[in-house]
């Protein structure tokens, strides 16, 4: 990939026990920051293709939750919950993830995972980075398994679209 062009759709790398997908987008960094931590607008676009984000609750904090379900288009809602460890405005976030129910109880059926979401700009772009790390390589294993990986880069690929009617 050539020097400092626009990545237009995402770059994913996987190792031993993560995965890292990465994409540059033509918005500052504040604003990325903002979309990915704002309940308002992560339930706008936080899922994949054809889902929605009906329930979208954020406490912002280290030790705060983010609690929220992505609807299939069968009607189906899939619960999930994170707990903030580190939160630095507007270069980084980490928090642990996992499957949950409607009441924000841990349930079974995915990994639970490390998320570290960064964000650098340069010339008025900005890139993400989301690295999801995982405790061993048959929990990423199982993750990749389930379309994580390819679910979070349609996610991923959503976003230019609120970014452009935040900034029209």
């Amino acid at each position: 990939m050539p020097g400092n062009e626009p990545l237009d759709e995402v770059e994913a790398r996987v190792g031993e026990r993560e995965f890292v997908l990465e994409r540059i987008y033509d918005a500052p960094r504040e604003l990325l920051f903002r979309v990915f931590t704002e309940p308002e607008h992560l339930a706008q676009w936080w899922a994949p293709g054809d889902y929605t984000v009906p329930v979208c609750k954020v406490d912002l904090r280290p030790g705060g939750q983010w609690h929220y379900s992505m609807r299939s288009p069968e009607g189906e809602d899939h619960w999930a919950l994170a707990v903030f460890r580190e939160i630095q405005p507007p270069e980084r976030i980490v928090y642990s993830c996992t499957f949950a129910d409607e009441f924000a109880n841990r349930t079974e059926g995915i990994p639970e995972h490390t998320a570290t979401i960064t964000f650098s700009e340069a010339d008025g772009k900005t890139k993400v980075e989301v690295r999801i790390s995982f405790e061993s390589a048959e929990d990423l294993k199982t993750t990749v398994r389930m379309g994580m990986i390819d679910g979070l880069t349609m996610t991923l690929n959503s976003l230019p679209k609120l970014l452009a009617d935040l900034l029209a």
